[in-house]
């Protein structure tokens, strides 16, 4: 190693020793057992983000939705209200 510093020597061969040490980390049996396990972790809680962002959007669908159903609710009394209440002096349609 040609190394200008000692300093950089040093972190230079613990860098190696560390990644060494992880290459064998992933071949011993039990440990892998504990990478996989870790990495089953990672994988559920990315689908339980997605998940939780899936609800907020259906809640946000919902919101919506109640919103506009209450609007029909109102338009639609006064629809009815305007159709019991015709003023008399309106000309009346008639249906041929």
């Amino acid at each position: 190693m040609d190394c200008s510093l000692p300093m950089e020597c040093s972190c230079i061969g613990n860098i190696k020793k560390k990644t060494l040490s992880l290459r064998n980390c992933g071949k011993e049996p039990t440990l892998k057992t504990i990478l996989n396990k870790i990495d089953e972790i990672i994988v559920v809680n990315e689908l339980l983000t997605k998940l939780e962002l899936e609800v907020q959007y259906q809640e946000q669908t919902n919101s919506s939705l109640k919103g506009l159903s209450e609007s029909l609710e109102e338009d639609y009394k006064d629809l009815e209200h305007l159709k019991e209440n015709i003023p008399p002096d309106l000309p009346q349609v008639t249906v041929t």
